[in-house]
């Protein structure tokens, strides 16, 4: 049974994560600010020793890297958090690797916000799309990945590296489009407010269930080539304005007491979406779930939280 490491395992990616590697056999370890078990280790990444220590008593064989800052939002809030939580811990982690398992696989996940989508003129990202620096998120996670790709190659550590498009499911905190609709919507009906405005719906990104995206972090630890970055994403474009209509649709009290702006053409907008060509050659990678499939279950999840908050 091969021991597998997720940081982070206690968020909304990580216990997706944990799942997927338990039901695919593995014996899953997890560390995060907090715990709730025995096979998580409450603990401070950032503390260098601390994530030396961790990486010594567990030796891994494989580790997943989902701790960090995840808001490009939040990162013009805290800027310095945003770098040490995605460029010191990463780098603690790499460090604790070749001190006592270097020959671990870790796989560390990046996103696309790193992309210039501006930059796809037909919408399709590929790996070797420009990348931005438009937010300190984006700055650190480009960071993140130059300075680890430094280390990879001078240590020769076995590195894989995502760049993750955006992924749902119930248990993802407010701060995303999908969940800020489905709170405003469930406090809605729970008669917390009124009404809500809405903002910009006015874009097609690539969406996924986090289901697929945590399995398709599995297959990148199992099969993915050292050293190679992989999109993980859909490889289908959403229109955000068809995802909240849909959330609308499944409330009758949203639908009364909101309106909706109006759908565009199809054509109007560019279609956005992660080229996942090379991880499909990969790794035999296949989405198994539509995102509007997902939609019910998040609502749903936000009713239940609002009750239980009021």
């Amino acid at each position: 049974m091969k021991k597998a490491l997720v940081t982070g395992i206690c968020g909304f990616a990580g216990s997706s994560l944990r799942r997927e590697l338990e039901d695919a056999g593995y014996d899953v370890y997890g560390a995060d600010i907090v715990s709730f078990d025995d096979k998580v280790s409450k603990i401070d990444l950032l503390d260098k020793e601390a994530c030396s220590d961790l990486i010594g008593r567990i030796k891994p064989d494989i580790i997943f890297n989902l701790a960090g800052q995840a808001s490009p939002i939040i990162s013009w809030k805290d800027i310095n958090l945003t770098m040490h939580l995605n460029v010191d811990l990463s780098v603690n982690m790499a460090e604790a690797v070749i001190k006592h398992v270097p020959g671990s696989r870790i796989v560390f996940i990046g996103s696309a916000n790193q992309y210039d989508l501006k930059t796809c003129e037909d919408g399709l990202a590929g790996e070797d799309t420009a990348k931005v620096n438009n937010s300190p998120y984006a700055v650190s996670k480009n960071t993140q990945e130059d300075i680890l790709r430094l280390m990879e190659k001078k240590y020769g550590l076995d590195m894989c590296f995502t760049r993750s498009f955006n992924h749902v499911g119930p248990g993802q905190k407010p701060g995303f489009v999908v969940t800020d609709y489905s709170l405003r919507i469930a406090r809605l009906e729970a008669g917390l407010i009124d009404t809500f405005e809405y903002g910009d719906l006015d874009s097609w990104r690539d969406f996924s269930d986090v289901r697929d995206v945590t399995r398709a972090y599995r297959l990148i630890g199992e099969s993915g080539k050292k050293g190679e970055i992989y999109n993980v994403g859909s490889g289908k474009s959403y229109y955000i304005r068809d995802l909240i209509g849909a959330l609308v649709e499944m409330s009758p009290e949203a639908s009364q007491k909101t309106s909706l702006p109006e759908r565009l053409p199809d054509d109007a907008l560019v279609h956005y979406r992660a080229d996942i060509g090379k991880l499909q050659a990969d790794t035999g990678f296949a989405p198994r779930f539509d995102v509007f499939e997902t939609l019910p279950s998040i609502l749903d999840a936000y009713r239940r939280q609002v009750r239980a908050d009021a």
